[in-house]
């Protein structure tokens, strides 16, 4: 007759000793010494079977700064924190606003009832608008008066009518009389009293003035720096070079930052104003 076989004491002993036990409890947490060839395991692979999620998160990505501050009043808690990040450098993307409706909760205890996951959030990148890219990749680009005319006059409704610098129409004759005098031949260029510079062209070097041409030294834009965005005036001064007898003209941007620095100001004012949410110059750190 066969008996089954029973485990001796040593087994019995290891049995026992291989399981997890508590050596130290610590507030909300506890030290567990877990054996070693153990697994941990949770049960998040069953969270997509219930009905709703045990908690909101995720990231929403809105395109305006409307919908920004609708979803943000939408969902806004104690712990939400707006972070902006600024680079004036990048004409593609200048501004980041995040918000976080889960950070941590201002006070001075540390412990987890402060504390925030930070994985819930919205965030606007608002888009340059059109105008902003065009003017921004033209910038110092030198072109011949033909082109130079051509582009003046495809994108004469961003000149703004500012006192002391010529308006729109006046930039537009500048640029016709330009693209008629493109095949000439420029016998001199001065500059003028009021900044500009007079040029004259001949048929040749020994044929009398055939046209004389005002060009301006300077002129003001008036375009958004945002997709739908509020517009700002930009000055932008026109440089001219002759070589061999012909004419290129480019211009260069005044100080695009600062109307970077006041679009974002703007914009971040209007945040804080339409949520009622601190906003932080800065992001999270992971």
């Amino acid at each position: 007759m066969n008996h089954p076989q029973q485990p001796n004491i040593a087994e019995s002993v290891e049995a026992i000793a291989r399981k997890p036990f508590p050596i130290l409890e610590m507030g909300k947490h506890n030290l567990i010494a877990v054996p070693s060839g153990y697994t941990l395991e949770t049960d998040e692979k069953l969270l997509p079977l219930q009905q709703t999620p045990s908690r909101k998160r995720g990231k929403v990505v809105t395109q305006t700064l409307e919908s920004f501050c609708e979803y943000v009043n939408f969902h806004k808690t104690p712990q939400t924190v707006i972070y902006a990040v600024v680079s004036r450098d990048n004409a593609a993307q200048p501004l980041v606003l995040t918000a976080v409706f889960n950070d941590h909760l201002q006070g001075v205890d540390m412990s987890g009832d402060f504390a925030g996951w930070q994985d819930f959030s919205a965030v606007l990148a608002p888009r340059p608008s059109h105008e902003w890219l065009l003017w921004s990749k033209n910038n110092s680009q030198a072109l011949g008066q033909a082109a130079f005319a051509e582009f003046i006059d495809d994108n004469l409704k961003d000149i703004a009518d500012v006192e002391g610098h010529p308006t729109g129409a006046m930039m537009l004759q500048m640029a016709i009389n330009m693209e008629i005098t493109q095949d000439k031949k420029i016998r001199a260029s001065t500059r003028v009293q009021s900044g500009g510079v007079s040029i004259e062209y001949v048929e040749n070097d020994n044929a009398e003035t055939a046209a004389r041409m005002e060009a301006f030294d300077r002129f003001t834009l008036g375009i958004p720096a945002f997709w739908r965005g509020l517009a700002y005036q930009l000055d932008a001064r026109l440089r001219y070079r002759v070589r061999e007898g012909k004419l290129t003209i480019w211009y260069d941007l005044v100080r695009p930052d600062l109307v970077i620095d006041a679009a974002v100001d703007a914009m971040a004012e209007q945040a804080t104003k339409e949520t009622g949410v601190p906003l932080v110059f800065g992001s999270i750190a992971k």
